[in-house]
């Protein structure tokens, strides 16, 4: 685990943040995640207005790696995340086009229908961010599972929503039972991580095998900087408000 790229990203940026803003408080740790693993593939399933996934790309990008990203979403929205207009896909799509084309593709279509896009064993970094009943994450991490590489690292959001049907708590607490390599950060919504145990001949990742206590201040670190970029958007939101 670097702790110097740890503590160079509180001076990350986010060159992109849209409303609304459930997963502002953890895109310093995206940042930081997709440095410190270097995946060959990174896959988002739910990218909405990209706050998460141009996260990752930003990191990508100015860290100089190998990465390619891909973003699944049909940008037509769920019973969570409301109907989108068409201009939400149009804006991220130009994000995407002006910044990071020459790794990044956007794949308008559902999370099923993508399947048939990746070979089995190929992606090393999966965030699951869809549909938020327990059925549809559940159905998420398994059709998803026989494309990930071994050891690769999955992502869930909103693990500590307990309101409107949304059941990733459930299917996290389940989880973390099968995937002893885990943890949980609490502050936005919840984002549960964890290491797939088939490994091989690689390494656990580090900061999913600290103790407890060490895991609690890797997790108030990222929370701190989650906290100050949630404050950041709250002031900017008020000063157009107040225009």
């Amino acid at each position: 685990m670097n702790l110097n790229s740890m503590l160079k990203t509180a001076s990350y940026t986010p060159i992109s943040i849209q409303e609304p803003f459930a997963w502002a408080g953890h895109m310093h740790f995206a940042y930081w995640l997709i440095e410190e693993l270097k995946p060959k593939i990174f896959v988002e399933l739910g990218t909405h207005c990209g706050n998460s996934y141009f996260s990752f790309c930003q990191s990508v990008h100015q860290n100089n790696l190998l990465t390619n990203c891909y973003a699944v979403d049909t940008w037509q929205g769920d019973e969570h995340s409301g109907e989108y207009e068409d201009k939400v896909f149009a804006e991220v799509s130009l994000h995407n086009q002006n910044h990071y084309s020459n790794f990044s593709k956007l794949l308008r279509k559902t999370f099923d229908d993508a399947l048939k896009d990746f070979e089995n064993s190929s992606i090393g970094l999966l965030h699951i961010d869809g549909l938020h009943t327990y059925e549809a994450v559940l159905h998420d991490f398994q059709s998803w599972l026989p494309k990930l590489t071994p050891g690769a690292v999955v992502i869930f959001h909103d693990t500590n929503v307990f309101e409107r049907n949304f059941g990733v708590w459930k299917l996290w607490r389940e989880l973390q039972l099968i995937y002893p390599n885990n943890i949980e950060f609490f502050h936005s919504h919840g984002l549960g991580v964890f290491q797939l145990n088939n490994y091989l001949g690689g390494h656990p990742v580090e900061f999913l095998k600290l103790n407890e206590l060490d895991k609690n201040i890797f997790c108030r670190y990222f929370s701190s900087l989650g906290e100050k970029q949630s404050a950041n958007m709250v002031c900017k939101m008020e000063r157009l408000l107040t225009q």
